[in-house]
């Protein structure tokens, strides 16, 4: 494994924290442009794959979907954060699962008008299945902070192609 950050992303990143952070985003951006041009596309994979099966990936994830230039690496981290969620759910706190949620739906909202839809799908599907997961547990004030998110990209109070992705 390569030793990905883990955590769920709140608080600050110091140095060492951050150069772990862009090391990180680094492999997996050129693990993605290797399986593009089927260039050593098993230590590619192995490398992705050492992403999703890492306990915790929640803060390298949410860099690399902030940072990363390349669409299929932010589709990945898009996929950990799901696998990780799912599969580590019984020992997230409560917190930690609505933060992932309301972190997807907010980078959602805030790249609407983004060209790889293909990514936005990913990430408002993570959001989607999380929450699903989570309904029975989430208290109804919980539940309102979801909804009201949506709501105010379908009023469309943050342009059209947020009131798009809303509906």
């Amino acid at each position: 494994m390569l030793g990905f950050p883990n955590g769920s992303g709140g608080g600050g990143v110091g140095p060492e924290d951050l150069a772990q952070l862009q090391s990180t985003m680094r492999a997996i951006e050129l693990a993605c442009s290797y399986i593009q041009i089927n260039s050593n596309p098993v230590a590619a994979e192995a490398t992705i794959l050492s992403l999703h099966q890492s306990p915790q990936p929640y803060k390298a994830c949410r860099y690399i979907l902030e940072n990363s230039q390349v669409a299929n690496a932010r589709f990945q981290a898009a996929a950990a954060i799901r696998e990780a969620a799912i599969r580590e759910w019984s020992f997230l706190a409560t917190d930690d699962k609505g933060g992932l949620i309301s972190f997807c739906l907010g980078y959602v909202m805030q790249h609407a008008n983004s060209s790889e839809g293909y990514v936005l799908s990913k990430v408002s599907s993570v959001a989607a299945q999380l929450m699903k997961r989570g309904w029975l547990e989430f208290t109804p004030a919980e539940k309102e902070v979801f909804f009201y998110q949506i709501n105010q990209a379908i009023l469309g109070s943050r342009g059209l192609d947020v009131q798009f992705i809303g509906i």
